[in-house]
C-alpha cells in the first residue's frame, strides 16, 4: 500500500488499475474489473482502503485548500498549444 503525497517513487496495482504516487497528486488510470466472487471482494477491500489513506491525507493537511500550489502546475501539459509535429 502507498502512502499518499509522501514521495515520487511508489506506485501499486490492483487489478490492471495502477496508481502512482506523487508529492502533490495520485495518479490513478488503467481498469478494474469487480466480479461477485473473493477475488472481486478483495480488490475491492483494496480500492476502500487506499482512497481512505487519500482522504485522510487531505484531512490532515490542510494544503489542497490552498491555491499556491497546484498540481497543474508540475503537470506535463500546461495548458499550452503546441505544434502537431506529424502534420
Amino acid at each position: 500500500m502507498i502512502e499518499p503525497f509522501a514521495n515520487n517513487h511508489q506506485s501499486m496495482q490492483i487489478g490492471e488499475l495502477v496508481i502512482e504516487n506523487q508529492e502533490d497528486k495520485i495518479i490513478i488510470y488503467g481498469d478494474l474489473d469487480l466480479t461477485l466472487d473473493a477475488s472481486g471482494y478483495e480488490q475491492a477491500q483494496q480500492l476502500h482502503a487506499l482512497t481512505a489513506k487519500i482522504i485522510q491525507a487531505f484531512e490532515v493537511n490542510d494544503t489542497y485548500s490552498k491555491n499556491d500550489s497546484k498540481s497543474k502546475e508540475n503537470d506535463d501539459q500546461l495548458g499550452k498549444d503546441i505544434d502537431n509535429p506529424f502534420l
